[in-house]
């Protein structure tokens, strides 16, 4: 795994191939129109225990920093979008 050094502007794809998996906090960020990141100042590489107190102080900060994960296992679902709608039917 490429490490990459904290407080340097690096891409979502660089991070993403760097970090699979991980929580990521970056800021001074460049996004999407539907708010992906294009790139920004890698801040911290956080795993899954730790991200929930990292978004609380990030919170608690007030920060305009972003926390994203770089990858989703089976069972999570994101949606990227501006308008979405999800519906749950329970038909057979």
């Amino acid at each position: 795994m490429k490490e990459l050094k904290i407080g340097e502007r690096y891409t979502w794809d660089e991070v993403k191939e760097a970090y699979p998996g991980m929580w990521i906090r970056m800021s001074e960020c460049n996004l999407t129109i539907g708010s992906g990141i294009i790139d920004g100042i890698l801040i911290g590489v956080y795993n899954d225990d730790e991200s929930i107190n990292v978004e609380i102080k990030m919170l608690s900060e007030k920060s305009n920093d972003k926390l994203r994960r770089t990858a989703f296992d089976m069972g999570i679902g994101v949606i990227d979008c501006l308008n979405a709608e999800m519906e749950v039917r329970n038909e057979p």
